[in-house]
């Protein structure tokens, strides 16, 4: 069983492959340096953890079992660590503004981003097919042990999950969220995180009040949609990015 430090805020994020390099990591964490005032220790689970800072704990991402779904590391981390206050970020996170009040809050479920830019007729027309999705898990929270029922429950229908979903975040929206609403949301998730990369007339802005720009690639590279990730951006975001380089 994988330990978390009492005292401190526990943050982890996943690396794997070579589509992101260890910069990722590096500046996400000064990220946090600047821009979240509790005490915090951060955790890399990879499979290279080549020019990774070395004050960065790293796990190996072989201990993990892999899924036919798309990120569900993430919740056997969340069932692996059951004890104290918990963060997992993406690695494509750009996080531009104080984020200790998310960091910190009470919280009594696991707690994901609501995907406030996702167009609501998708509830009507792609959400009875499956193909929908309003949650993220770029940013979740959980504290001591209130996220194990997530891997339980996949555990014990693995085979039929398998099968139903090809993501961690639609397994979490239609077996979680509409299914007994068991998971928390950033109630202010419109105030507090944009996508970047989502079609609509603040595509490519900047938003100075938020405090998190998600860039969230894959499923349009797969849709064959124009995106950019982080590290190719033309403009302001690549700036910000660039701050938090040594």
């Amino acid at each position: 069983m994988l330990e978390s430090d009492r005292d401190t805020l526990n943050v982890y994020t996943f690396k794997w492959g070579t589509k992101y390099g260890p910069e990722y990591v590096n500046r996400l964490h000064n990220s946090l340096k600047k821009h979240c005032h509790t005490d915090f220790k951060f955790h890399c689970i990879t499979d290279n953890s080549s020019g990774i800072y070395s004050n960065i704990e790293i796990i190996d991402y072989h201990t993990f079992q892999h899924t036919p779904l798309f990120t569900l590391e993430k919740i056997e981390l969340m069932y692996k660590i059951n004890t104290h206050n918990n963060l997992i970020l993406d690695l494509d996170i750009l996080i531009h503004n104080d984020i200790t009040d998310l960091c910190t809050r009470n919280i009594d479920k696991p707690t994901f981003i609501w995907t406030h830019w996702t167009p609501e007729w998708h509830w009507e027309k792609l959400v009875p097919k499956k193909t929908a999705c309003f949650v993220n898990s770029s940013f979740v929270r959980w504290s001591g042990d209130n996220a194990k029922f997530l891997w339980e429950h996949y555990i014990n229908n693995k085979e039929q999950l398998d099968k139903e979903y090809q993501s961690c975040d639609k397994y979490l929206f239609y077996e979680h969220h509409l299914k007994g609403n068991k998971l928390g949301f950033w109630e202010d998730s419109d105030k507090h995180f944009y996508n970047y990369n989502e079609q609509g007339p603040n595509q490519y802005q900047y938003n100075p009040t938020a405090t998190c720009c998600l860039f969230n690639t894959s499923h349009l590279i797969k849709m064959g949609r124009k995106c950019f990730e982080l590290s190719e951006t033309p403009d302001w975001a690549i700036d910000i990015w660039e701050s938090y380089a040594d």
